[in-house]
Parts: C-alpha cells; sequence; structure tokens
C-alpha cells in the first residue's frame, strides 16, 4: 500500500505542460502574460501576480520537480503568494503538484480542485489551459488514493479528454480500472500509454498486473526490464517467476550477491521453502476468484478491514450472506509510514445487499459479536494490516473457522516487515490453537495469500 517501497501499482503525478520533465523556459514564458512589473495590491485583484514572481515560483516548481526535492520551498512560497493572490492559478498549480509529489492526498486535492475551478484573467487563460490535463491527473491519483474510486475516473477522464496523448494519464486510469476489477480495460490503458511513450517501463509494470498465468507475465517483465534494466522490483519479480517455474538460477544469484535481504526476496524465499509452490497469481481479482472457488459457498463471508467496500462487494454476492467489520476511520496506529488514520472512509458504511457491517475498532466489537454464535465461515477476507488487528480478529472469529475455511490475507507479503504483520498474526494463532497451513496462492505483486488451515 502507498507509503511502503514496494506499491503494488505505480501511479504518475505529472510535472508542468503534462508531465513533460524537460525545463523550457522560453516556453514557459510564453504561457505568462509578461508585462511591466506592477505592485500586488491585496484586494484589490484576487488574481493579479506579477510576472517576474510568477516565473520564480515556476522555476522552483520545475526545479523541485526535477530533483525531487525541496518541495517544502515550493510550498512556503506559494502560501505567502497566495495570501497576496487568492485566486491566483498559480499558487495552487504550485500547491497542488507540490503536495501531490508528498502524498499530502488532501492538501493536493484542495489547490488542484481550486485550479481547476477559478476562471482566470485573460493574460493568464493560456497557462491554465496547458496544464489543465496535469492537474486533472495529479486530482484524480490523489482521490484514487484515498479510496474514491469513482470521482478519481472523472478527473481522468477530464486529463485524456484535454490530452489525447496524455501516457501517464492512460497509466493512473489504467491502475484505477484495475482497482475497479475491469481488468480488460486496464489492459488497454497500459497498452496505450506503451503506443505513446514506448520507453516507459512503468506501463509495462503495470500491465504485468492483467496476466492470467506466469508465462504472460514474465514476458512483460522481461520487456520492462528491457526498456529499464535497473528495475529492481521487475529484477526480483522475473527471478521469482522463474524460480516458480523450476529455473532458481537467477534467484540464486540475488542471494549470492547480496540481495537476500530485500523484502520481495525474503518472500521469495518464502514462497520458495513451502512444501509446493502455490498458484500464483498478479491482481486481486485472480485471486479472489481462486479463494472463492475453493470455498463452501453456503457459509458465510466474513471480512476484517473493509475500508470502502470494493472487495467485500466483489466476493459476498457468491455467499450466503457478510459480515464486515471495521472503524470506518482509518487505521487504529501507525502501520510502517502509513499514518494513523490513513484508510478511512470518513465513517462512510457500505450499503451492500445481504451485508451487515459492525462499525468500530475490532478488540471492542468482536468479542460482542462473536459472544453469539455465528455461522461458520466460507471465506473469510483478512485486510487489517496490522499484526495487532489480524490477531485480534483471527482470536476472536475461531469459532467460525476450520479446515474448510478459506483464508485471504491482503497483506501477507512483500512489504519492508512484512514478517512482523500479517505473517506473524497468522502463524501465532496456529501455534496457539494448534494449527498449521497450507498456502493455496500467493501474488507478488498485491502481496496477498491465501491458505487453508490443518490439524
Amino acid at each position: 500500500m502507498r507509503g511502503f517501497r514496494h506499491q503494488h501499482t505505480s501511479d504518475l503525478s505529472a510535472s508542468l505542460t503534462c508531465s513533460t520533465m524537460t525545463y523550457d523556459a522560453a516556453h514557459l514564458e510564453g504561457q505568462f502574460d509578461i508585462t511591466p512589473d506592477r505592485k500586488v495590491i491585496a484586494g484589490e485583484d484576487r488574481q493579479s501576480l506579477c510576472s517576474s514572481l510568477k516565473m520564480l515560483l515556476m522555476k522552483m516548481l520545475v526545479k523541485a520537480l526535477m530533483s525531487n526535492s525541496n518541495f517544502e520551498g515550493v510550498i512556503s512560497t506559494a502560501r505567502e503568494l497566495l495570501e497576496e493572490a487568492p485566486d491566483s492559478i498559480y499558487p495552487h498549480y504550485a500547491l497542488g503538484t507540490a503536495y501531490s509529489k508528498l502524498c499530502d492526498n488532501e492538501n493536493a486535492i484542495y489547490h488542484c480542485r481550486r485550479f481547476i475551478e477559478i476562471d482566470p484573467i485573460a493574460g493568464d487563460a493560456t497557462f491554465k489551459k496547458e496544464n489543465l490535463a496535469t492537474t486533472e491527473n495529479n486530482l484524480a491519483v490523489c482521490l484514487k488514493t484515498l479510496g474514491f474510486l469513482d470521482e478519481a475516473e472523472h478527473h481522468f477522464k477530464e486529463a485524456l479528454k484535454l490530452d489525447t496523448e496524455f501516457a501517464a494519464a492512460y497509466n493512473n486510469y489504467g491502475n484505477l480500472l484495475n482497482d475497479k476489477a475491469r481488468l480488460l480495460e486496464a489492459r488497454q490503458c497500459f497498452i496505450r500509454a506503451i503506443e505513446i511513450k514506448p520507453e516507459d517501463h512503468i506501463a509495462y509494470w503495470n500491465l504485468h498486473s492483467t496476466s492470467q498465468d506466469i508465462a504472460e507475465a514474465q514476458s512483460i517483465i522481461e520487456a520492462c526490464i528491457s526498456k529499464s534494466p535497473t528495475d529492481e522490483i521487475a529484477v526480483f519479480t522475473l527471478a521469482a517467476l522463474r524460480a516458480f517455474n523450476g529455473d532458481p538460477h537467477g534467484f540464486n544469484e540475488l542471494l549470492k550477491y547480496g540481495f537476500g535481504n530485500e523484502p520481495l526476496v525474503r518472500s521469495v524465499a518464502w514462497v520458495l521453502s513451502l512444501p509446493k509452490i502455490p498458484k500464483v497469481h498478479f491482481n486481486r481479482w485472480s485471486v479472489y476468484d481462486y479463494a472463492i472457488g475453493l470455498s463452501d459457498k453456503n457459509r458465510t463471508f466474513y471480512e476484517f478491514g473493509v475500508w470502502m467496500g470494493d472487495s467485500f462487494k466483489y466476493i459476498v454476492p457468491h455467499f450466503a450472506n457478510g459480515f464486515g467489520f471495521d472503524s470506518f476511520q482509518g487505521l487504529p496506529e501507525d502501520w510502517g509510514v502509513v499514518p494513523k488514520g490513513f484508510y478511512s472512509s470518513r465513517g462512510r458504511v457500505p450499503d451492500i445487499p445481504n451485508s451487515e457491517f459492525i462499525a468500530g475498532e475490532f478488540a471492542a466489537t468482536l468479542p460482542d459479536f462473536f459472544r453469539t454464535e455465528r455461522p461458520r465461515a466460507g471465506l473469510i477476507n483478512l485486510d487489517a494490516d496490522l499484526y495487532s488487528s489480524t490477531i485480534t480478529a483471527l482470536t476472536n472469529a475461531r469459532s467460525v473457522i476450520d479446515q474448510d475455511t478459506t483464508l485471504i490475507f491482503d497483506e501477507f507479503i512483500v512489504n519492508d516487515n512484512w514478517e512482523q504483520d500479517e505473517f506473524r498474526a497468522l502463524n501465532e494463532f496456529c501455534e496457539m490453537y494448534g494449527y498449521s497451513y497450507e498456502v493455496e496462492a500467493v501474488s507478488l505483486f498485491t502481496k496477498q495469500v491465501v491458505c487453508r488451515l490443518l490439524k
């Protein structure tokens, strides 16, 4: 998930002039109304900034984008200018772009929206026109990160309507369509991004998430590496897929040359240590389909960690009924570098037929819920991320779990400290209650693991 080094998708926020990273001063000046400087009088014209201040702000932003640093300086300057001219599009553009690069989604959304909403003075119209697609893309990326997928889709479509050759937006829109289980459309977006920018390895990486088997994924990742031979995650993943297919040479080379402590490499080593290689998947919908196929559909579906309800909505129609558990206020504590409160739905509880949702932290709600006899679980999706939440869910739900229950863990492997999160919770649960487990499926891309308990 976002905030961890091994993200399962690669989104692209854009820079000036629709993702162009080359700084062209003459072109940038052409977007401004270059007239003799005049002093800004607060309250007289809420949009007016002199051309020299506009150039200074945009030069700072381009420099920060080129070096991926010093966005704090951009933010500080832009905020000062915003006090002088609160309806000027330039500070809003700079703040929206800087905050999106810093993954400060709430602030980025606000300033991107302001840039889109403001009807600029005549001299600023060119700048807005040439950077509107960029802003629509950045806004959509931030909305997607916070789980507002429908609204994000609207803004990706707006970006692509404004610029039909916007490769980054096609790539990002493909990721969103993947998140909405529209894999064929996602694939088409990634392919379109590659057609526009054939050397961009990121679209190849995301394209492999639509693969149906190892051979297809391996072929696409090989193409990704041909465009970027130093993409370590792609190199590690290719070595893993070859090892899963019986050729461990590349993976052994990674171990030999000191990559054994990398989270992805540790994850692959764990998979290779299993008694049998599980079924390998490349997106969460394929994982869900496989887990559903293993499960007794006459039983009940349980999910711990519902967020916006996307996975719940996909899975529950296959079962007799469903129960979902979440505080709907985000993570109850920090998770690595992901802060407490992230993944919040702002208290919004999904409305899904044949389902019941229990709102509140697990430690407060689960003991009371499971004190009453509940139906056995056909499938449980554990998307609680944290060790503390996952062990609480497993121990309280043990009365509905048996050897015929299929378990999906959503963040089991690949993250920096994966052994201390859901992996640790499952192993401790098994040790406490006399179980072992058999791994049925894995996905390196989505970090999921499907397993069944054994007595």
